[in-house]
């Protein structure tokens, strides 16, 4: 009204995809196939030509790592799982309050919030029809949704809570995986159990149905991967590759691959025609909790895990190709790929949920702290400088906010590699920058000082005398002709003979050993020692305790000690 504040507009970002598709149908009439297709150039002025991921012929254009939109529910409730509806139209979330939360899938804001469970969602899917989905919770209970969010059956279906749901290719059957370690297989329409399969020793972590067949894999926390067949219940296979529990498995469309996930932070990639891993995957720190295929690019899948942190496969690598790095502060617990594939949600045990798209021709990528994990070295380094100059110089930004981001760049930066400063340079060695890591510093500097396999001993009761309890070299040397003098004083006491020994290069006998001829002894290896230094002249110790080592190892080899009585 007049005389109230004007609102400050705020824009809003939104992915429209309407005009990739208007301009691929434009161009498609004169067109043969992906090789009339021009590539993208990098400028801003070629936005308006870029088409859907589905017409290049590059898993490199299925990336999403560029940061859109964060949606918060008013709950402020962990998000366990999240799902596209088959338009595209929409994202529903289930939350650990058991609601479902409507997100628009264009401007992503909040649209509609729905009471569907009693207890925590933990699956739900939809059928390939698109006519119907299925939802279940942590008490066993499975309920049908149509399209427009209407409730229509609710039925008890396991005794524990319900950790995947998997429809076959007709939408007339679908399989639960529960935690009472067995797997059920359901008919659609009447709503009862065809068969229960309990070969599993532990629970059932996931299940799925082959695209095209009738055949479904399961994963357990037994460690094993088993096959069965769903219409007699048998076991077909069972594979042993993962060292801790399965987290989650899922076919490629194409019906040959499937990928499976564990909490030994691995993936591996499976060939149904030889039922062996051809592929295993590192990057996870931390346990493995999602997969998902991309719909349109076969070669291309996006996983999730404990540690937060968005990944991009393809088979051919066992590298990820493209990561996003502390996508969401807590684990990441649902993936999701947009029907046209150029948007990927991730819901989170943080209460967000994030959307995430691909890169358009012309974007910096150096001002987001997302897509900083892309660029080469070098350009990586001073984009993550430059973003935390503008963290700190920005007033709008809360210190609870600034805080967190400045943490994560220094995470980013630690991962390179920690560059060891200019004042760790040891003697002897040179500059410590040669070494790669700390560990090897320390392990070369302990190898020279103390010299490989030489250990300093403590001298035991009775064996310290006026020449200390050094470790080694010339002290060593006079404390084994003390101890040899004590010897030898009992040996006359007692009336033995002993034959002579040799220490150093010093030749004493048993019966004229005196106190005079030790303190000579002593005073000949000191003066072999002041001339050793001014030999040396300014070598540094490292290097000096190395060369007076290997002349005490020459003048040992040449007078070599005679065994004692």
């Amino acid at each position: 009204g007049p005389g109230e504040p004007r609102k400050k507009s705020k824009h809003r970002k939104a992915v429209d995809f309407c005009p990739t598709i208007i301009t691929h149908l434009r161009k498609r009439l004169y067109r043969r196939d992906y090789r009339d297709i021009p590539l993208p150039m990098p400028t801003k002025e070629f936005r308006r030509e870029t088409e859907p991921i589905f017409s290049y012929n590059d898993p490199a254009m299925a990336f999403c790592t560029r940061y859109i939109h964060t949606s918060i529910s008013r709950q402020r409730s962990p998000i366990h799982c999240c799902l596209w509806t088959p338009e595209g139209r929409r994202l529903i979330t289930a939350s650990k309050m058991g609601q479902l939360t409507l997100w628009n899938g264009k401007e992503f804001n909040f649209e509609h919030v729905e009471p569907a469970h009693s207890n925590p969602i933990r699956a739900m899917t939809w059928s390939p029809d698109d006519m119907w989905m299925v939802t279940s919770d942590e008490q066993g209970i499975i309920k049908y949704w149509q399209s427009t969010m209407t409730n229509l059956k609710e039925i008890k279906g396991h005794a524990a809570t319900v950790r995947d749901i998997s429809f076959c290719p007709t939408s007339k059957k679908f399989a639960t995986a529960s935690d009472d370690r067995t797997i059920k297989v359901w008919d659609f329409a009447s709503c009862t159990t065809e068969q229960t399969i309990d070969g599993h020793d532990w629970d059932v972590k996931t299940v799925d149905w082959h695209p095209t067949k009738g055949l479904l894999a399961s994963g357990s926390k037994d460690n094993t991967i088993r096959l069965w067949d769903p219409r007699s219940g048998k076991e077909l296979c069972s594979l042993h590759a993962h060292n801790n529990t399965i987290t989650r498995l899922r076919w490629n469309r194409n019906g040959l691959w499937f990928v499976t996930g564990s909490r030994d932070q691995h993936l591996k990639i499976w060939d149904i025609r030889t039922l062996k891993s051809f592929r295993t995957f590192y990057g996870h720190k931390k346990t493995v909790n999602c997969i998902a295929w991309h719909p349109s690019e076969e070669e291309v899948f996006a996983t999730a895990g404990y540690d937060g942190s968005i990944m991009f496969w393809t088979p051919d690598s066992q590298n990820p190709q493209a990561e996003v790095p502390k996508a969401h502060d807590h684990s990441i617990e649902g993936l999701a790929w947009h029907p046209l594939g150029h948007v990927l949600a991730s819901c989170s045990n943080d209460r967000t949920t994030k959307f995430w798209g691909r890169n358009r021709p012309g974007d910096d990528m150096m001002d987001d702290i997302y897509n900083v994990s892309q660029l080469p070295e070098d350009a990586k380094r001073k984009a993550i400088l430059a973003l935390e100059e503008v963290v700190r110089n920005n007033p709008k930004t809360s210190y609870r906010r600034r805080t967190k981001i400045l943490q994560g760049l220094q995470e980013m930066q630690d991962d390179q590699g920690e560059e060891i400063i200019a004042d760790q340079v040891i003697p002897g060695i040179g500059s410590a920058t040669d070494a790669k890591t700390k560990k090897e510093v320390l392990s070369l500097l302990n190898e020279v000082i103390l010299g490989g396999d030489t250990k300093q001993e403590k001298p035991k009761s009775g064996s310290q005398g006026r020449f200390g309890s050094g470790g080694g070299g010339y002290q060593a040397q006079q404390r084994q002709g003390y101890q040899s003098q004590q010897m030898q004083q009992k040996t006359q006491q007692r009336g033995w003979h002993q034959p002579q020994q040799n220490f150093g290069g010093n030749t004493m006998g048993m019966n004229n050993m005196s106190t005079n001829n030790n303190m000579a002894g002593m005073n000949s290896n000191m003066q072999q020692q002041q001339q050793q230094q001014q030999q040396f002249g300014q070598i540094n110790p490292a290097r000096q305790m190395m060369i007076m080592k290997a002349q005490q190892q020459g003048s040992q080899q040449q007078n070599p000690q005679q065994r004692r009585w």
